[in-house]
């Protein structure tokens, strides 16, 4: 018969390695780099914004499903409103949601399950500084790049803390009335990423790409974009996504924007949106 301290001592022992055993099961179950797009578990892309990003969420997802060969590991979803800029999503001053982002917004975001969030925010600040055609002067501005840059981080909190587990943040796309105000929009999202909010990433410049192939890759208003501007987009998001993965960008994708970008553009707001989701096999979520 084994002594009565040993045995209370093999006891303790298979119970540790029990609860080790539980504890590691439990963990394999969740995502551990839920920061990762392309990790191979399930991940929920939102994609975010105003008028100007109605359609790449689709160019994006087409994308991502050639690069993962069809699965559909990750979904892309969008949570768009048109004329709904930051200052239009929530209230700058206090950072409360308005109703578009609880209508539209957080239920997007709540139909992550038990996948992780990534939020793709290509965003504006017009109406931030007061009226829509106000806006950060020029590099010496440093007031207003850091109101900007406050209600940016505003912003990203207030996704973070709706259910979001990161979050990239871009900036508006080229917009002839409106510039330099819209370009210089970047020195104030340049301020925010010195703030190292934690799971808060920056995300493309589709401003200058947009701005060298004006007007071709604009609708008929030369405000929206066409198909043309919709890939160039997609584009530079799945660029930056894969290059945060650490991957490397396929040439594929590239060559796609290439020839996209040399043929006559589908305006998108006339039924050739609905007819690419078809063609792509891609159905817009309700």
């Amino acid at each position: 018969m084994l002594p009565h301290a040993l045995v209370g001592g093999l006891v303790v022992c298979m119970a540790v390695m029990l609860v080790a055993v539980t504890v590691h099961s439990a963990e394999s179950d969740v995502d551990s780099e839920p920061s990762k797009v392309f990790s191979g578990e399930p991940k929920l892309i939102v994609v975010t914004g105003y008028s100007t990003s109605f359609h790449w969420w689709a160019f994006l997802q087409r994308k991502i499903d050639r690069y993962t060969e069809g699965e559909r590991t990750v979904e892309v979803r969008p949570a768009t409103r048109g004329g709904t800029p930051i200052a239009r999503w929530m209230d700058v001053a206090t950072g409360q949601p308005r109703q578009p982002w609880t209508r539209i917004l957080r239920p997007a975001l709540q139909a992550k399950g038990d996948r992780p969030a990534i939020v793709l925010a290509q965003q504006s600040l017009q109406w931030v500084f007061g009226e829509q055609r106000e806006g950060i002067r020029n590099e010496q501005d440093s007031e207003r790049i850091k109101q900007g840059a406050d209600a940016l981080e505003k912003y990203v909190r207030l996704l973070l803390e709706d259910g979001a587990d990161v979050v990239f943040v871009g900036m508006h796309i080229y917009k002839k009335p409106m510039e330099p105000g819209i370009g210089n929009e970047r020195l104030a999202l340049a301020e925010l990423m010195t703030r190292k909010v934690p799971n808060v990433f920056a995300g493309p410049d589709v401003w200058e790409p947009t701005r060298q192939r004006y007007p071709k890759a604009f609708a008929g208003d030369r405000l929206h974009p066409n198909s043309i501007g919709a890939e160039i987009m997609a584009q530079m998001w799945f660029e930056t996504l894969l290059k945060h993965d650490g991957l490397e960008v396929p040439e594929w994708s590239r060559q796609e924007m290439a020839e996209a970008v040399e043929k006559d553009p589908v305006e998108l707001r006339e039924g050739g949106f609905q007819r690419l989701l078809r063609e792509w096999g891609i159905r817009q979520p309700t």
